[in-house]
């Protein structure tokens, strides 16, 4: 066994053993009462591949859990993911780890816009970035996403450089990529419009990774990262872990890159040295083993979250049709606009109630939200067919 796992069987299993998550009090299964069925916080149900608990079983066996030296192997250890992956190879050496990505983030948001400049945002949208506008004191732009009956939710660059023109205090724009709830995967054309107006308009790109490994093979676009489009490199700080593609969360451990020494200094400086921290042993071990031993582990999780995607799409759509369901290029998260039934303000509370399933409250992801739900579907089969079955009984009485 090495500290970095020693590979034994690392192929997918799309088991759930609900009795061990509620058991150990997992945040996504002890939330609602034991009745409910949770479909809410985007975390998948699966465990990580032996690779990553063998890495972290090394440590804790070797009883050494002191300061350490192995954060610059983190860098390397994303540099050799994303090129095999992605065909893109970050410096490791402008790589550096941080606690999650939301505390990444946040620290290049402030870095970036000074109290009182304004923070582009693309909702329906993440609902945690909607708080750091108004508690950290910067301003609050929207640059909302379109939706077409056929294409499903869009982004219009056209509709940014109007926003730039109208905002010309605009200093960030915090990118989900993939986005979350809707999935979307912006092509190259896309990124590549939003680095030229970056650089035109004097704005940089706070870019949020974390789903870029579960881009589905009929997506719209493939995932292309935001920083090996040309130009970024001056304008663009990605924030990306392995926490949502391997269930890693909890471990606390993300990474912040980018390809100019300039901006890097930028950022790290504009905050006290000690104030961020750094990510724990554990989840460095884990992070490590993850993305140097979780590829076919990865592939098997995509195809089997691919098949439940498809399973759900053909199930709503024959079951209860009033449901809009646009199938989403990435995630194992689905947008669910359920207006058509009549749930009031708060959908997500009426389905909880109705039919004992956990969705997150559409109205939480800012404008475009009202009338929708979004539903976590990255479990086993057999829980997803529960949560469908009682979805559709409940939205069936209530309609």
């Amino acid at each position: 066994m090495t500290a970095t796992g020693d590979c034994r069987s690392d192929a997918f299993d799309p088991s759930v053993d609900v009795a061990l998550k509620r058991g150990n009090r997992n945040a996504k299964w002890s939330k609602h009462s034991p009745d409910a069925l949770p479909a809410w916080v985007a975390e998948h149900d699966f465990r990580p591949p032996p690779s990553v608990t063998d890495a972290m079983a090394a440590t804790v066996e070797r009883g050494d859990f002191g300061y350490h030296d192995i954060e610059a192997d983190v860098g390397a250890a994303y540099a050799r993911w994303t090129a095999a992956r992605y065909g893109w190879k970050p410096d490791p050496e402008m790589v550096h780890t941080c606690v999650d990505v939301l505390q990444g983030v946040t620290a290049a948001v402030t870095a970036l816009a000074e109290p009182g400049a304004g923070v582009i945002l693309t909702p329906p949208i993440y609902h945690i970035f909607l708080q750091i506008c108004p508690t950290a004191r910067r301003r609050q732009f929207e640059w909302p996403m379109r939706c077409d009956p056929e294409l499903g939710w869009t982004f219009d660059p056209d509709d940014l450089e109007a926003l730039l023109q109208r905002e010309p205090d605009a200093r960030v724009l915090l990118w989900c990529h993939p986005h979350n709830p809707t999935g979307r995967v912006a092509d190259a054309r896309v990124l590549q419009r939003i680095v030229e107006l970056a650089h035109a308009y004097d704005f940089y790109v706070v870019s949020d990774e974390i789903h870029a490994d579960l881009v589905y093979p009929d997506s719209s676009s493939p995932f292309v990262p935001m920083q090996s489009i040309p130009g970024a490199a001056q304008r663009v700080v990605t924030v990306t872990s392995p926490a949502k593609t391997f269930a890693l969360s909890g471990l606390r451990c993300a990474v912040m890159a980018y390809a100019d020494r300039n901006l890097r200094r930028r950022v790290r400086e504009a905050h006290p040295p000690l104030l961020l921290g750094h990510a724990a042993r554990t989840g460095i071990d884990a992070t490590i083993a993850a993305w140097t031993h979780g590829a076919a582990w990865t592939d098997g999780l995509v195809t089997h979250l691919h098949r439940l995607r498809d399973h759900l799409v053909d199930r709503l759509r024959a079951e209860v049709p009033g449901t809009v369901m646009h199938r989403p290029d990435s995630t194992f998260l689905a947008w669910l606009d359920v207006s058509s039934y009549g749930l009031g303000e708060a959908p997500a509370a009426r389905l909880l109630q109705q039919a004992g399933v956990a969705t997150s409250e559409g109205t939480a992801f800012g404008t475009n939200g009202d009338g929708h739900v979004r539903l976590n579907f990255g479990t086993s089969k057999a829980v997803l067919d529960r949560i469908i079955d009682r979805l559709v009984a409940g939205l069936q009485s209530l309609g």
